[in-house]
């Protein structure tokens, strides 16, 4: 994939000797020039012309309802109906199962989202226990969630939508 190697392995700085190894990372260098790694260019969510992290939306979500597993969450965007729509994906503790009230969990997430982000989540799910997948390191894997999502391949317990605008 000649195209996709060079995109990689020949990016070039205006000024700069090149070529540069372009790694899908995102950070930036502080006064004293040490560098620290923020993200993931291919996991950050775009909406009108704002940049969020899906870690931020995830820690919101988490800290929401005491119903979710913390760590076992995944936001990601989607295209619906020519715009990028939100979806967290938040595993339930295996405690909170019995007796969920999906409704109330899943709204508990897009208030918080929204108080601390300033942005509408369209969707929630939420899932069993062991459905989030992660990397052997333990760090979710947002594009394979997202996939399977779409896929239909999880055991939603229950989704809440954002109602529509008028």
């Amino acid at each position: 994939r000649p195209e996709a190697t060079a995109e990689t392995f020949g990016a070039a700085l205006p000024g700069e000797p090149g070529p540069w190894l372009r790694t899908g990372d995102l950070g930036f260098l502080d006064a004293a020039g040490h560098l620290f790694v923020t993200g993931r260019l291919k996991d950050l969510i775009v909406v009108a012309g704002k940049n969020h992290y899906p870690s931020d939306l995830e820690q919101a979500a988490e800290a929401a309802d005491p119903a979710v597993r913390p760590h076992f969450t995944a936001a990601f965007a989607v295209e619906r109906e020519d715009r990028e729509a939100i979806v967290v994906l938040a595993e339930v503790k295996p405690t909170a199962v019995e007796g969920l009230d999906v409704e109330a969990v899943g709204r508990a997430i897009m208030r918080r989202v929204a108080a601390d982000h300033e942005i509408a989540v369209d969707e929630v799910a939420l899932l069993a226990p062991g459905q989030i997948p992660k990397t052997t390191s333990g760090k979710v894997q947002r594009a394979l969630a997202r996939e399977t999502w779409q896929a239909g391949g999880f055991e939603v317990l229950g989704a809440v939508r954002r109602e529509a605008r008028r």
